[in-house]
Parts: C-alpha cells; sequence; structure tokens
C-alpha cells in the first residue's frame, strides 16, 4: 500500500550487507566468499526470479533445512486488499485502575479525597502477630499489597489507630 517502497531499497541493501558481514566473521571468511557460496536466484509468487542468498542443510531421514535471504520485490501492487479488523492485544483495565477509578474508600466506604496505601511484600503484613489491624487482615485476604482509602483511613493507619467501619 505504500507509495515509497523504492526507498526500502537502501533499508535491503544495508540489512544484506550487515548479514553477509556477520557470516563472514562467524566463519572466518570474506565477504565475497559468502556471496560466491551463497548467492541464488530466489523465484517469486510474481513469477519472476530475484537474487539473493540462500542456505540449504542437508539432513538424513528429513527434509534438508532451507534459509533463504531476499527474492521479495520491491515493486508497487497496485491492487491489494487491506484488512481492516487489527487483532486486539489488550483487554481491559487492571483491577487497581477499577479500584481507584470506584473513588470508594475499601474500610469506610466514604469518597472523600481518596488514597493509596502500599506495603513494599505481603509478608509485611505477617508482623501485626495473631490479631493484625483490619486494613492488614483486609490486604492479607485480598492477596494486594495496595488498598484504595479515604484521606481519613489513610492518616489513622499510618498513625496505629482504628480506622472507620464501612457505613
Amino acid at each position: 500500500m505504500a507509495h515509497n517502497l523504492n526507498r526500502l531499497k537502501l533499508l535491503k541493501w544495508t540489512m544484506e550487507t550487515s548479514l553477509t558481514k556477520t557470516l563472514a566473521m562467524k566463519l572466518k571468511v570474506s565477504v565475497a566468499e559468502i556471496y560466491r557460496r551463497h548467492h541464488a536466484r530466489i523465484p517469486h509468487a510474481n513469477g519472476r526470479t530475484y537474487q539473493g542468498l540462500k542456505v540449504t542443510v542437508e539432513r538424513t531421514g528429513k527434509r534438508p533445512l532451507v534459509a533463504t535471504w531476499g527474492g521479495v520485490s520491491l515493486a508497487r501492487e497496485m491492487v491489494r486488499h487491506l484488512e481492516d479488523n487489527p487483532y486486539r492485544v489488550w483487554g481491559g483495565r487492571t483491577e487497581l485502575v477499577k479500584r481507584l477509578l470506584a473513588e470508594e474508600c475499601e474500610l469506610c466506604g466514604s469518597t472523600e479525597l481518596i488514597n493509596v496505601h502500599h506495603i513494599r511484600k505481603l509478608a509485611d503484613l505477617q508482623k501485626y502477630g495473631r490479631t493484625p489491624p483490619r486494613w492488614a487482615e483486609t490486604m492479607a485476604k485480598r492477596q494486594r499489597k495496595t488498598l484504595v482509602l479515604c484521606h481519613t483511613c489513610h492518616v489513622a493507619l499510618h498513625a496505629g489507630k482504628p480506622t472507620r467501619n464501612k457505613r
């Protein structure tokens, strides 16, 4: 669909040069030797053949492995069907984003000045012993390191005071 496919020739040349120099270094031969060993005329679907590189590895009892570089036409195709239904990669919002968008304290239900309390790891909740505070118990039950709180509950949590109950 692009109008300037001929400008890809420079990119193709750069990539082919990089490939041949890499192979030459790995095999400890010259770039010219790589072209002599692997030069091929590769057929294209449009009936024409194009120059490229081809490596074939024969295997006993199996089909040979064939790797090709090139053989691609850079001519513009005037008639082409465009598939306009892209594959959807990302499905939706995460749980934390949904909890934040609810704008409600998870302990008392208030909707004023929402904050997020975060701990480093869930194992930190174990330091409260047999009777953990309600907020620590809530986080442990949900297996979550974050808790969406109103400002009043968040201040009380950090002060070690009891938080408000749900209305």
